[in-house]
């Protein structure tokens, strides 16, 4: 094999691997008339799980003002193809509204430095432990908001008709504007997409270890450590990736 056909296949290999990080995820409008039923599939499963866990809940149209209304975040769909051919709904809140809103120290969540990381490893490898990785799935929505915190989300169109058919609760506070289905709904929990939910989710995340007997790094606030069975087990993670 040629050094001239080597490189054809790396860079085959990276256009590839950049195409599946990039290009994969779409608006679900577009995944959609793509993949058909199996997008429609795929978002009713997220809704399903919007339901499921509680991260939204009814909201009273009749008591909302304008002003509620107008801060409302717009909800966001997805579709992504995974590298096994399923196909996956997303969906978030878009946020940014939030920014003129949300002090900075609300919206600020500790990150695991690259530093840390790489100690972590080194001491691991010379102490010969046992390391395992996992992944605590749609982590963010296991943070409840504070009980003072009025968010909406407002979903449009045709994924009104999914968040219905997932929970026919939903379907009296349905209304139309400008000829399109709106549903206003109250987010309970840390919905993707908003600014504070990564600060929330570390809240969650440091309080749960500390309640297991863990003691937080106060160097790095993403390290967690404590001794089971004479031996230190360590819990690193990163709240907001």
């Amino acid at each position: 094999m040629t050094h001239t056909t080597m490189r054809q296949m790396n860079s085959a290999v990276v256009n590839h691997m950049f195409d599946q990080m990039c290009f994969n995820q779409m608006h679900a409008s577009k995944g959609i008339e793509l993949f058909k039923e199996r997008a429609v599939a795929g978002l009713f499963k997220e809704y399903k799980q919007l339901n499921d866990m509680a991260v939204v809940g009814k909201a009273s149209y009749e008591q909302l003002t304008d002003e509620d209304k107008k801060r409302a975040l717009r909800a966001i769909n997805l579709i992504k193809e995974k590298r096994d051919g399923k196909i996956k709904g997303r969906t978030c809140a878009d946020g940014s509204k939030h920014r003129m809103f949300v002090p900075r120290e609300d919206a600020s969540s500790p990150t695991l430095a690259v530093e840390s990381l790489m100690a972590l490893l080194v001491v691991f490898a010379h102490e010969k432990r046992d390391v395992a990785v996992f992944d605590v799935p749609g982590a963010y929505l296991h943070a409840d908001l504070p009980a003072d915190k009025f968010v909406l989300l407002k979903i449009e169109g045709h994924f009104v008709d999914i968040m219905v058919d997932v929970n026919p609760d939903f379907k009296e506070g349905v209304r139309f504007k400008n000829a399109k289905k709106a549903l206003y709904v109250q987010i309970l929990k840390a919905l993707y997409g908003m600014i504070e939910s990564a600060l929330l989710w570390y809240e969650l995340f440091s309080t749960v270890l500390k309640e297991e007997g863990f003691e937080v790094n106060k160097i790095d606030k993403c390290i967690a450590q404590k001794y089971v069975n004479g031996k230190p087990c360590t819990i690193s993670g990163s709240p907001t990736g």
